[in-house]
């Protein structure tokens, strides 16, 4: 007797029976592969032009050409309106991916910069030419220095690199004493100079005049200009009191320079 054959599926037997389950477990982690290629944004940018510039032209030698036939000729099919537009578009955002960006405006970094105040009152005597030193970098709010080359005990700033520096002084200046000849006259004055290498009859120097005949106990007088150093030159701060009574230049008064380009 010939015994017969039975077929089940694979659906059967996932139905009836249940097949055991084996946790799938991960192993150890391996090494970190090493680090991708550095890559600037120029080129990256560059690569991605020219694969849109590809794709633009190979849609140009795909699409079809202007019909041309003979009057015996059938004419030519006219696409769907639906596909124009979409054609359009797709040309439209193409030519506009593939032009080239404008590159936005970038802030050049400020690498050298300061502003400090004098620390004391500074007695400059008559017809003397005087120095300002001793400055101190305030803590409050906008107040700042970036860089090398300013020396507070000195008060001289030397250029840590060479350049176009835009520097301004603000002096505050306190009559000391009566002069001793008389009321102050005409001619006398004070200067206000910022100079190179402390030589300010001989080197490039900025300059602020001011009468004092008729100044009141307290006056301001400010200077502010550029000048170009060489890496290594200082500038300082110069009081010139071409008067007949001695001056004090009141603590606080400002010191300032930032490099503006080379």
């Amino acid at each position: 007797m010939a015994h017969k054959q039975i077929y089940y599926s694979d659906k059967y037997f996932d139905e009836h029976y249940e097949y055991p389950k084996v946790p799938f477990q991960l192993g150890l982690p391996g090494p970190l592969g090493p680090p991708g290629p550095l890559i600037p944004s120029e080129a990256l940018l560059k690569e991605f032009q020219l694969l849109l510039k590809g794709a633009v032209r190979q849609r140009e030698r795909t699409e079809p050409g202007p019909c041309a036939r003979s009057p015996a000729e059938p004419a030519c099919a006219s696409p769907a309106p639906g596909s124009i537009e979409d054609d359009k578009e797709a040309g439209d955002m193409l030519a506009l991916l593939a032009a080239p960006l404008a590159p936005g405006p970038r802030v050049p970094r400020v690498e050298a910069a300061f502003h400090c105040r004098l620390r004391r009152d500074a007695v400059v005597e008559r017809r003397a030419l005087h120095e300002l030193g001793v400055y101190y970098l305030p803590d409050s709010e906008g107040a700042f220095r970036r860089g090398l080359g300013l020396n507070l005990t000195s008060g001289q700033y030397t250029a840590p690199v060479a350049g176009f520096y835009l520097l301004a002084a603000t002096l505050h200046v306190a009559l000391a004493e009566q002069p001793r000849r008389g009321p102050l006259r005409p001619r006398d004055h004070l200067r206000l100079l910022i100079c190179i290498q402390s030589r300010c009859q001989h080197n490039a120097s900025l300059e602020a005049v001011v009468g004092l005949e008729s100044s009141s106990e307290l006056l301001t007088v400010s200077v502010n200009g550029v000048l170009y150093l060489q890496m290594g030159q200082y500038t300082s701060v110069f009081v010139d009191n071409a008067s007949g009574s001695s001056l004090t230049v009141r603590s606080g008064s400002h010191f300032r320079a930032i490099l503006l380009g080379v």
